[in-house]
């Protein structure tokens, strides 16, 4: 999954919309623990461990670079060790993380709009697990390291090379006061240094590198994390076994009930499944299986499971330096030449029986006003005659009568969909997919790659045809960290950035830059709908949305008790509320 993509659903449509946010606390400023009754019975109390089983397992530890590419690795690490500014409650509204003291808004003067500056009060308690100050410099070197390590991530906001809308200068008038001075206005500001995938590094944790000046982050922090800032420590890491988190004492806000939590790697799902029936996990966060998973969880009455709305777009993502799948008219006919309805009627709706194909990108049908009813591609419904004709219009040969494909020079057109290893939903997504473009006369292969190796070194260096994954959290609609051209990753800026796709698009970028400025949400939806008809062309088409990811997870009742189930909505994934989990025995 490309987590750290900006890919995002609400609309911050203005920084007028922000001054109506209640400013204040929520449940993660709470300073010390209280009794209380959580949803498994019983009063909370402190102490006890338990076994958290991680569908995926990240390659490393750095969240600048590639490292922070699986959604893994915020759901068993990044969320738990490092601070962040804004923070999404889980029905996905703006609100002020512990380590600040109210959402910036233009009536508290947290907000500038000429020049545009965002203002920034840290909570006076906050510090990290060495007990020193979070401070302004933390946010500052953070900036710094992300603009200067060699193959960050994403630059997306925190730059404004291109003229693109982002910082350009964190000024600190108190170790307390973080102000983001911008060069035109950034709509999507809470999702830096926070947000969906944000964070804030200790700056006294990197004390010999080259030019602090300038800090390149490159050889840091790639299998271990010496400080925290969050409710708990990383004691210990691998990149095969496991993940040890153990209560961070220091730690200011809602401090955890549970003394340790290990991660273990189940990344088959049938293993991890069988884990949490028989006890040897006590808690998971499923993706949708191709077979329903109440059927099996059923089996054990210890067992609870729950299911919900998912915020992550999957997608077949089309790699446009690749030389066959540069020819626009060969994902054109692929478009149409896969039968999306096959997967939804055969794998999305067996867990999520309201599903619909999604035909609105990079975006969430329902979801805010981005997408434009009844969507940008729904165009592309299965029509192998149409793929026939593009086909032959292309200079392909239509030899089905004889060898089942069409041809050029003697060779079958043959796409590789390159997807995750174990996960049995995808590779039956592909067969469906690959059964249906028979009859279109293409021949559709799989390669099944380790998660981590598919998101940290295959895609981002453009090893792959067509490449099956799901990104996300969508909350606010921008995609210029997807999308833009300054995005693509090259040998040349070390393999950083998230446009993995390879797209560029004059057009798409200015339309991309005005939606990060745009203030008045009409038009920005406007544009954001502009921007998705624009992905949709013929000539265009670097991604072919297939479904949205409905959100299952199950936890041992006789293990874990304190678990709110809105949490399954959360951002952060369901374990994201575990600071609340408690011991039910």
């Amino acid at each position: 999954m490309r987590l750290r993509m900006s890919a995002r659903w609400m609309a911050l449509a203005g920084v007028i919309a922000i001054a109506a946010v209640a400013c204040g606390g929520n449940s993660a400023n709470t300073p010390t623990n209280a009794s209380s009754s959580g949803s498994g019975g019983g009063t909370a109390k402190t102490g006890g461990s338990i076994i958290i089983g991680a569908e995926q397992w990240p390659q490393c530890l750095n969240p600048v670079t590639d490292c922070a590419s699986a959604s893994w690795y915020l759901y068993t690490i990044q969320e738990f060790v490092f601070p962040r500014l804004m923070q999404w409650s889980n029905d996905v509204q703006p609100t002020p993380s512990a380590l600040i003291t109210e959402v910036p808004s233009v009536d508290n003067q947290g907000i500038t709009q000429s020049p545009f500056s965002v203002t920034y009060h840290l909570n006076p308690k906050a510090v990290w697990s060495d007990g020193t100050a979070i401070t302004c410099d933390d946010v500052n070197f953070t900036w710094l390291a992300i603009l200067n390590t060699t193959g960050t991530y994403s630059t997306a906001g925190y730059t404004t090379d291109g003229g693109a809308a982002g910082i350009n200068k964190v000024d600190c008038p108190d170790p307390q006061t973080v102000v983001l001075g911008f060069n035109k206005v950034y709509v999507d500001w809470p999702d830096l240094f926070g947000g969906a995938a944000g964070f804030i590094l200790e700056k006294a944790a990197f004390p010999n590198l080259a030019d602090a000046t300038k800090p390149d982050l490159k050889s840091e922090m790639n299998d271990s994390i010496s400080f925290s800032g969050g409710p708990w420590v990383l004691q210990s890491w691998d990149a095969t076994n496991q993940a040890v988190l153990v209560r961070n004492d220091k730690y200011w806000g809602q401090k955890t009930y549970l003394d340790q939590v290990t991660f273990v790697p189940r990344e088959d799902q049938a293993t991890e499944v069988s884990s949490i029936l028989s006890g040897d996990v006590d808690a998971i966060f499923p993706q949708p299986s191709n077979v329903p998973f109440a059927d099996q969880f059923g089996q054990n009455p210890n067992v609870k499971a729950i299911g919900g709305d998912g915020n992550f777009v999957e997608a077949l993502w089309f790699n446009l330096s690749d030389p066959l799948m540069k020819d626009p008219k060969i994902r054109e006919a692929l478009a149409y030449g896969v039968d999306r309805q096959a997967v939804i009627s055969g794998v999305i709706a067996l867990n999520n029986p309201k599903a619909q194909v999604n035909n609105c990108g990079l975006w969430i049908p329902g979801q805010g006003p981005w997408c434009a009813d009844p969507g940008s591609f729904a165009v592309y419904t299965y029509d192998p005659d149409k793929a026939a004709s593009i086909l032959k219009s292309d200079g392909y040969k239509d030899d089905r009568a004889t060898s089942g494909y069409f041809t050029k020079n003697g060779k079958p057109l043959t796409i590789t969909i390159s997807t995750t290893a174990g996960n049995v939903r995808r590779a039956t997504t592909v067969s469906l997919l690959q059964q249906k473009a028979l009859d279109a006369g293409i021949n559709i292969q799989i390669h099944t790659y380790v998660p981590t190796d598919l998101f940290s070194n295959v895609a981002p260096k453009g090893d792959f045809q067509v490449a099956l994954y799901a990104q996300g959290p969508i909350i606010d609609p921008t995609v210029t960290g997807s999308f833009a051209c300054a995005q693509i990753p090259t040998s040349a800026n070390g393999y950083g950035g998230g446009n993995w796709d390879h797209w560029c698009n004059k057009d798409a970028d200015a339309l991309m830059q005005q939606s990060d400025q745009e203030l008045d949400q009409t038009k920005r939806a406007q544009q954001i709908q502009s921007l998705a008809a624009l992905t949709a062309q013929p000539t265009e088409l670097p991604m072919l949305p297939v479904d949205v990811l409905p959100n299952i997870a199950a936890w041992r009742t006789d293990k874990i008790a304190g678990v709110d189930p809105a949490s399954l909505s959360s951002p952060y994934g369901f374990f994201f509320g575990m600071s609340t989990w408690y011991a039910a025995s």
